[in-house]
């Protein structure tokens, strides 16, 4: 193994770095409660269902305890099937107990014996149809521990396909100098079709084209290659040199996404992190809601992601797309999410970790086509991520606003 990718605990001269010291765990018994989350999202657990297993898994931690979860909680909601399997908004829902669009919830109708897929429903006698969800959740020492660290790893492109100039290694330059977004957290790397310095000693880690399809297609909006090939082979060098099993959560981040680590760690840290796996999903009213500037996965999840790249690259027709090509290949973030679904990974619904405009539902309703639309940074007090600002200056003077608002609420 090249040592660039190898984690170096007591330098700050390798691709893949620990912040030393920062790698923690604080062992607290979780409450038990009534059935409903409590503060960030608190799981509620039966003491007689607590009891320790040993399976071994390649991860943090290879103890599990027995919880059982109700799925559907004030601000998240557990998603076991694959979407394709759930129910669209005009089929019932009591069946699959699920639906196919992301911030949707079946309710059971107040006539008739049906459920129907909705945002909310204000109907008298209408009704929530609960779902609880037996897991195992990691256990670390027997104990229900919150979940803090974090690996954390952004994409450089120096062949974007496109005309127009990327800014991606001026962000990532500037955001190493400053220690912050992927940075700050416990451990940090960023990879990239070229070898590029971003000083300080700091490389970026090379990724090959091995499959010879970092450049089979260009998106028709942007003239940019579509970026799926090129992170298959990010996601395999990450599993190469096996960092992210030392910490709870594995991240991605957009270089153009103004990141708080620490805002993250307080939203997630009690989010249950069953066998199998969760990630986050983070755009609601679509189809598939894990959007690329802000991904987060359990070290389970991410691990079965790299361990079945090349299984759902056969088995995924992402070259075509979804709806038969109607929006073209896949993207990296919907390829993963399609590849983790179908091994078996959860989803949690956490729609407020970042505010992205990519996303439709977070732009307001009179800038609903806009693309290049991101929040009021001085308003963002709790979001992890604000995407998209593409200009270095703009990067920084988002950053320092959203901080000082955040400061302002304490």
């Amino acid at each position: 193994m090249d040592e660039r990718e190898a984690l170096a605990v007591d330098s700050s001269t390798d691709a893949e770095v620990a912040n030393v010291n920062t790698r923690r765990r604080r062992n607290i018994t979780l409450p038990l409660v009534g059935g409903i989350a409590l503060l960030v999202a608190i799981v509620a657990l039966s003491r007689s269902s607590y009891t320790i297993s040993t399976q071994h898994v390649e991860d943090a931690t290879d103890e599990f305890a027995q919880a059982d979860v109700n799925a559907d909680q004030p601000n998240w909601q557990i998603v076991d099937k694959e979407r394709d399997m759930c129910s669209k908004p005009k089929e019932d829902c009591l069946k699959t107990q699920c639906c196919k669009t992301s911030g949707y919830k079946c309710y059971k109708q107040p006539t008739g014996n049906v459920g129907k897929c909705m945002r909310y429903c204000k109907k008298p006698g209408c009704t929530l149809v609960d779902k609880m969800v037996h897991l195992q959740v990691e256990a670390p020492n027997g104990v229900l521990a919150p979940a803090e660290t974090m690996f954390c790893f952004s994409v450089y492109t120096q062949n974007t396909g496109s005309t127009k100039k990327s800014t991606e290694k001026d962000l990532l330059t500037r955001q190493h100098a400053e220690k912050v977004s992927i940075f700050a957290c416990n451990a940090f790397a960023v990879y990239s079709d070229a070898a590029v310095e971003l000083g300080g000693g700091f490389s970026t880690v090379k990724v090959d084209d091995v499959d010879g399809d970092f450049h089979f297609a260009k998106r028709k909006t942007t003239g940019a290659w579509v970026n799926t090939g090129m992170f298959k082979q990010v996601w395999k060098k990450v599993a190469e040199a096996g960092t992210y099993k030392n910490y709870d959560w594995t991240v991605k981040v957009d270089p153009d996404a103004v990141f708080v680590p620490s805002r993250l760690v307080s939203r997630i840290r009690m989010l249950p992190r069953p066998a199998n796996g969760i990630f986050l999903v983070n755009c609601k009213h679509v189809d598939n809601g894990f959007f690329g500037n802000l991904e987060v996965y359990s070290s389970q999840a991410f691990g079965i992601l790299v361990q079945n790249i090349d299984k759902c690259n056969t088995q995924i027709p992402w070259k075509i797309g979804v709806k038969d090509g109607k929006n073209g290949p896949m993207g990296e973030d919907l390829f993963a999410e399609k590849c983790m679904e179908k091994n078996g990974v959860a989803k949690v619904e956490t729609f407020d970790i970042s505010i992205d405009g990519a996303c439709p539902a977070d732009r307001p309703g009179n800038l609903r086509e806009s693309k290049h639309w991101h929040g009021n940074c001085k308003d963002v007090v709790s979001a992890a991520a604000i995407h998209p600002f593409k200009k270095v200056s703009e990067y920084f003077d988002c950053l320092d606003k959203t901080v000082a608002a955040g400061r302002k609420t304490w």
